[in-house]
């Protein structure tokens, strides 16, 4: 038999996880941290950012953003990607899209 679920009681579950997995990480001296990075100005990027920020500030998590014009070159996409890689403050990168 199925079993009905909430999205309201499954996020709230996932967030006591998340939230149990950050103060792990406090107590061994890392913050953990997000990288967004934005091509541009489209507004379904620009609303999933201000939600997917709110959450992570909710939950304890940092956010740090690089946002750049629809003119980027892509030599300066793949620097801050690779830079992205490199730097250990950061713990996860989303990247929005046109790539």
């Amino acid at each position: 038999m199925a079993a009905e679920m909430l999205g309201k009681e499954v996020t709230a579950q996932m967030n006591v996880q998340i939230e149990g997995r950050v103060e792990a990480l406090r107590k061994k001296g890392i913050s953990p941290a997000l990288l967004m990075i934005r091509v541009g100005e489209n507004p379904g990027d620009l609303a999933y950012e201000r939600s997917a920020s709110k959450r992570c500030e909710t939950l304890g998590v940092e956010v740090k953003k690089k946002i750049f014009p629809a003119d980027v070159t892509q030599a300066e996409l793949t620097d801050a990607i690779h830079e992205a890689n490199e730097d250990v403050s950061v713990h996860g990168v989303l990247m929005f899209r046109p790539l």
